[in-house]
């Protein structure tokens, strides 16, 4: 299962990186997360990894597995036999710079629990994807 959402933000491609990969700050303007346990005492890259959690779930815990700044990073974390990967992609536009964040499921009991995380899925993008804007926008 795929799910994906883009944005266009009117700030730079730096400025956008540095926001989507500080995680520890992500609290403080994304509605999707309400906290953040950093586990990798080091700069972000491959192998990185922090315990999230997210409104009306379980803590769960991400690992970077792609790291290509400042353009993409993706992480993944393995609920209830489900392998579910996070991608975020910034590409440099007209207007300044183009997000788009995706979720993929995969794993044996995706079939049966996969709607779960397809549901939040779908409400949350859209709430990630317009507070990165609005916080990359603020002046």
């Amino acid at each position: 299962m795929h799910i994906e959402q883009s944005v266009e933000i009117a700030a730079s491609p730096e400025r956008v990186w540095e926001t989507t990969v500080d995680i520890p700050h992500w609290p403080e303007w994304n509605p999707t997360v309400d906290a953040v346990e950093v586990l990798t005492p080091k700069p972000m890259g491959i192998g990185w990894s922090a315990r999230l959690k997210q409104p009306g779930n379980q803590p769960g815990t991400w690992t970077v597995t792609r790291f290509e700044a400042p353009r993409v990073y993706e992480w993944d974390t393995r609920p209830l036999g489900m392998h579910v990967t996070a991608l975020h992609v910034l590409e440099p536009s007209a207007t300044g710079t183009r997000v788009t964040l995706s979720i993929d499921v995969e794993g044996p009991t995706a079939f049966f629990l996969g709607w779960i995380v397809a549901r939040v899925s779908r409400k949350f993008l859209p709430m990630e994807a317009a507070a990165l804007k609005q916080e990359c926008e603020r002046a």
